[in-house]
């Protein structure tokens, strides 16, 4: 049994039982504004303290935990982990997540304003370092999530006889994903969160399709559905994560997305219900952005083994 699986899984206890201690000791429940992060009580004491450290630092403490956790269950299959097996590659798409979410960041932050970021620290450095670590397990998450359920053989019954794309089609998704893309940029709205989370699927895997790139068109065009289901069921898988692990942490972000009417009413935690399918296509858009950006890195970062493999 790997040393990992269970190093990971008792992290990942320790710093749930840390984040309600603190809950319990300061009296509070889930933040939803920087001035709640004010009245908050001085922890007393050295066990408080930790709690409390914990509660800020949730988000990139507990999917460093996740990752440890996810190389001892993957090391448990035929193929082991990819972590161990590849961990060139890891690296440099643990670099990369970090610039994929600061695209979508710039976008937010510039241009729509969906979610805001509380309780953040004030100094320049532990800000960085929090964002660093949280951003670069993003995309990891997701495709370890997603490469499990591929290799568990969830979706082997997702194929069809092989067919061609007409080469139109292709031209007509690279159009779509530009004014898809395009459209956040252009509305300034939280609305257009509707296409941000698919725009680059259809922008950017054309463009890995006449490269010769592992690309989602082509697997269609190959019959196989399978890399595409398990890259948008890691997203989703990752999604409930990411805003369990959010509601109650003091760093945080909450969502503003008044586009839904009474429906933004209705949440799992901070995520209004609707949102959660956002997590299936971001995914998937995470993943093609991925192939994009290993052009630039041959030689760095191997080739994927075949058809059933995410990272």
């Amino acid at each position: 049994m790997p040393l990992t699986l269970f190093l990971g899984l008792g992290l990942l206890i320790l710093l749930e039982t840390l984040l309600f201690l603190d809950l319990r000791l300061s009296g509070r429940g889930a933040i939803h504004a920087d001035h709640d992060v004010l009245l908050l009580t001085v922890p007393v004491g050295w066990l408080a303290q930790a709690a409390r450290f914990v509660a800020f630092n949730l988000t990139p403490l507990a999917w460093g935990a996740f990752m440890v956790f996810m190389d001892g269950v993957m090391e448990l299959g035929k193929n082991g982990s990819p972590i161990r097996r590849r961990p060139h590659h890891f690296l440099c798409l643990a670099l990369a997540s970090v610039f994929i979410w600061c695209v979508f960041d710039w976008i937010n932050f510039y241009f729509i304003n969906a979610w805001t970021y509380i309780g953040m620290n004030a100094g320049f450095g532990d800000r960085f370092l929090g964002y660093f670590l949280a951003f670069a397990t993003i995309v990891p998450g997701m495709l370890l999530c997603g490469q499990l359920l591929l290799e568990r053989g969830w979706f082997n019954w997702a194929r069809s006889p092989a067919w061609r794309m007409p080469r139109w089609a292709k031209y007509v998704a690279l159009a779509c994903g530009c004014a898809m893309f395009a459209w956040p940029l252009a509305s300034r709205n939280p609305i257009s969160n509707y296409t941000l989370w698919t725009s680059l699927v259809f922008l950017l895997d054309p463009i890995n399709l006449k490269l010769g790139r592992p690309s989602m068109f082509r697997d269609w065009q190959n019959g196989w559905y399978g890399r595409t289901l398990a890259a948008c069921a890691g997203g989703l898988c990752c999604g409930f994560l990411w805003e369990f692990w959010n509601y109650w942490a003091l760093s945080k972000w909450v969502y503003h997305l008044p586009f839904l009417g009474r429906m933004e009413n209705y949440r799992y935690f901070e995520m209004p219900l609707p949102g959660l399918l956002g997590f299936l296509s971001f995914g998937m858009e995470c993943w093609v952005m991925w192939q994009t950006m290993r052009i630039l890195l041959d030689g760095l970062v191997e080739p994927l083994p075949n058809e059933r493999t995410l990272l």
